[in-house]
């Protein structure tokens, strides 16, 4: 007599099996996409704080603000004499870091703004003003995912839902469009 003593899992048990763990992933990916751009967000405030700090220490040196990185005593080793930086490359999945103007003069429009590059999700821009204290400001920029970005620079600010400062009635001291490529004396160092 032949015994049938199959032990093993059927079809059935493993496609469930396998379902379960796709909706598991599909329902965690989000939450961890937005927690490693988080800390890329961290990474782009404390080198624009590093920015801010530096100028000012330049501008006791000389009088004004520079628009070149190997001026700045924390410019990055591979850092030139432009005025934008990439922290992962041209293109990467990084940020252009920019130094935007050398205006000391009071109410100048000097700063410092960090653009989200790469092909990812999320694209906004950080910026400050180097002579605001406080912390920096995040704007969404437009596109597919804006919903995204507003969700992501709201929580950079410590809110529930995105305010946005381009309005100069609701931060007259601080605002997005403020920090313009125009906002020099002088061209470069």
């Amino acid at each position: 007599m032949i015994k049938n003593n199959n032990k093993g899992f059927t079809l059935i048990e493993l496609l469930v099996v396998v379902l379960i763990i796709g909706i598991l992933a599909a329902m965690a990916m989000p939450a961890y996409f937005k927690a490693v751009e988080r800390s890329r967000v961290a990474e782009a405030e404390t080198l624009i704080g590093a920015v801010v700090n530096a100028q000012q220490r330049y501008k006791m040196k000389t009088g004004r603000y520079t628009t070149a990185w190997s001026a700045l005593d924390v410019a990055p080793a591979n850092a030139d004499d432009t005025a934008t930086y990439h922290t992962k490359g041209a293109g990467g999945n990084g940020f252009a870091i920019t130094l935007v103007g050398n205006a000391t003069n009071t109410g100048n429009k000097s700063g410092v703004r960090a653009v989200r590059e790469g092909s990812g999700q999320y694209k906004y821009t950080i910026y400050r003003k180097y002579d605001s204290p406080g912390r920096a400001m995040c704007k969404p920029a437009a596109g597919a995912s804006e919903d995204d970005d507003k969700a992501l620079c709201a929580d950079f600010g410590g809110q529930d839902t995105y305010t946005d400062y381009t309005n100069t009635t609701k931060n007259p001291e601080y605002y997005a469009d403020d920090i313009t490529d125009g906002a020099s004396e002088g061209e470069g160092e």
